[in-house]
């Protein structure tokens, strides 16, 4: 689940001359991805509001991301936090942060606390889409959903697809 495909909702939440700093691990192989995200998550990532903001050359980060290798977070929260304040000191317009990349949520609350402006991750992007299908004991009907058993079920990949697309998978 990419937090891109929150990228329409969070536009349309601001002016259309307020700006959206997508933070990426690397804007070099984002760049070839433009196609499939306009496609995908119904935005265009060359629209001018947004700002494509590239973390491979941030110590610690980058080159640990590149090599796939675990990531300081810690050691490295300090140096996501500057970017993102160089990016809000050189967009005045930017009014929120979405971290494109499943590596940076960790840095999320960090970013939050230095700027003051909002930031879409993956976590936040998914706990949208699994409060959309839960109970809300404030009001309505409530207690309509089964309690968990406790029990995990089986999970084998690719159970949920079609037939065809099973097929396709093995092949």
């Amino acid at each position: 689940m990419s937090s891109l495909c929150a990228a329409p909702s969070v536009a349309a939440a601001y002016a259309k001359d307020e700006l959206i700093a997508i933070f990426t691990a690397n804007s070099v192989s984002l760049e070839p991805m433009r196609p499939a995200i306009k496609e995908e998550c119904g935005i265009d990532p060359n629209d001018t509001r947004f700002v494509i903001v590239g973390c491979q050359d941030v110590p610690i980060f980058g080159k640990a991301v590149a090599e796939g290798l675990k990531v300081d977070w810690e050691a490295a929260t300090p140096h996501i936090v500057q970017l993102a304040k160089d990016t809000v000191k050189e967009n005045p317009e930017l009014r929120a942060f979405i971290f494109e990349c499943t590596e940076l949520p960790p840095y999320s609350d960090a970013v939050r606390e230095a700027t003051g402006l909002p930031v879409f991750d993956s976590i936040t992007t998914s706990n949208a889409f699994i409060a959309s299908m839960q109970d809300n004991p404030r009001f309505g009907k409530n207690d309509w959903q089964d309690k968990w058993d406790g029990e995990q079920e089986k999970y084998k990949l690719g159970y949920n697809l079609s037939y065809e697309d099973q097929q396709k998978l093995k092949s």
